[in-house]
């Protein structure tokens, strides 16, 4: 049964803005709390079914990694593609598209992350149009706000 410190994280989540007390405990109470050690992998490119995070400490690392020796591959390094930390989420894209993972997300250091899986989270937006619309909305406005962010380093790189 998670605490009042995971209500307070998903309260200061982008994710879940908007959303009572009473909300975010539906989901506090279908999710669990984990935890990765240092440059532990959480969730691997192109794996299928992960559930979605949110990190409660620590800091985790997005990258496309450099390929595995006799994979065909155009990537020839590994790539960084974001840094997140407490109250950001981790695997909306799947969740959303029930599509295998498009990155690898490491453990920077020892970390605590809250774990929900697909089929909980579906019940809980399933609840209501309120929380459905709220939570989708805060999950496509932070997808639009990393994919600005890339924008802008590009521009600094090629600029």
């Amino acid at each position: 049964m998670p605490n009042v410190d995971v209500l307070e994280i998903l309260l200061q989540s982008k994710v879940f803005k908007g959303l009572s007390d009473e909300h975010l405990k539906k989901f506090a109470d279908r999710g669990d709390i984990v935890t990765f050690e240092k440059n532990e992998t959480i969730i691997s490119e192109d794996q299928a079914g992960h559930p979605f995070f949110i990190v409660i400490k620590g800091q985790v690392e997005v990258v496309l990694p450099e390929p595995a020796s006799g994979q065909d591959s155009e990537r020839v390094t590994r790539i960084k593609l974001n840094l997140l930390e407490q109250g950001d989420c981790i695997g909306e894209y799947s969740l959303i598209d029930e599509q295998p993972a498009s990155a690898t997300v490491i453990a920077l250091e020892p970390c605590i992350l809250f774990e929900i899986s697909r089929s909980h989270f579906e019940e809980i937006i399933n609840i209501s149009d309120f929380i459905a619309k709220t939570v989708y909305k805060n999950i496509l406005l932070i997808t639009i706000e990393r994919a600005r962010d890339g924008n802008r380093q590009l521009d600094i790189c090629f600029y």
